[in-house]
């Protein structure tokens, strides 16, 4: 591909990479501003205090399954948009063989995917949160923090949406299949939306707030490192004669 062709898409790269995250710092600013977890006085939504305050019963061991599920599944979509990454460069392939960084890649999306759904599952046995299936599957319709939730689920549902893509790739053709998998770096970034707006936690300096900031500064690197095009025999290209013409 001609130089000045390879520039201007990088540069198309580099500016829809910069749009996408001034959206997701404005959400940030925006929803920590006018969320109600903002107010000091008031309890977080969703929390034990509010629910004491509602008079509703919690179960802390819902809790902590909700929380452990969470975490885990954010580590798993971490490793595996970082093994994604590493299999399009083809990068470390002459020590391993491309089959089993791809079965790896899968089993860790698949993982992630099931530890996501616990997570969602759970808060169906936590009355405070008053969620049903059709607040669990249709995002923004909930009444408790109903944006960042709505991320979380919007997020999820497009992990799904890509993963499934795998499947209908013959049909699709390959590079339509890839620009539906790339939707995956928005379905972290609205993922990670809902992880860092739906608890203070992430928001204060904890090793729970370290560990999200350091998978969301990885996924950020690898994003950048995947704009620069990759030399592998499928992104390759033949040019035809004297014409310039790319095949």
């Amino acid at each position: 591909m001609p130089k000045g062709v390879v520039g201007a898409r990088r540069g198309q790269a580099v500016v829809t990479a910069g749009t996408v995250l001034g959206f997701l710092l404005a959400a940030v600013f925006c929803s920590c501003l006018f969320s109600p977890a903002a107010c000091a006085a008031a309890p977080v939504p969703g929390s034990p205090l509010d629910a004491y305050n509602q008079h509703v019963p919690y179960d802390v061991g819902v809790h902590k399954i909700a929380r452990l599920a969470a975490l885990i599944a954010y580590v798993l979509m971490v490793a595996t948009v970082v093994l994604g990454v590493m299999l399009r460069l083809r990068f470390m392939q002459r020590s391993v063989n491309r089959a089993t960084f791809y079965g790896a890649h899968m089993t860790l999306a698949l993982s992630a995917m099931i530890f996501g759904g616990i997570h969602g599952l759970t808060f169906l046995y936590q009355p405070v949160w008053d969620i049903g299936w059709t607040q669990l599957g249709v995002p923004f319709v909930g009444h408790v923090q109903r944006v960042p939730v709505g991320f979380g689920i919007v997020g999820t549902e497009l992990a799904v949406a890509v993963a499934c893509s795998v499947w209908l790739q013959r049909r699709l053709g390959y590079h339509r299949w890839l620009r539906t998998h790339q939707l995956a770096y928005v379905s972290f970034a609205l993922l990670w939306l809902h992880v860092f707006l739906v608890h203070p936690e992430p928001r204060h300096f904890n090793p729970v707030s370290v560990g999200v900031a350091a998978g969301a500064g990885t996924v950020l690197l690898v994003f950048l490192i995947r704009l620069f095009p990759s030399r592998s025999r499928l992104r390759q290209r033949a040019f035809a004669g004297r014409d310039g013409v790319v095949k």
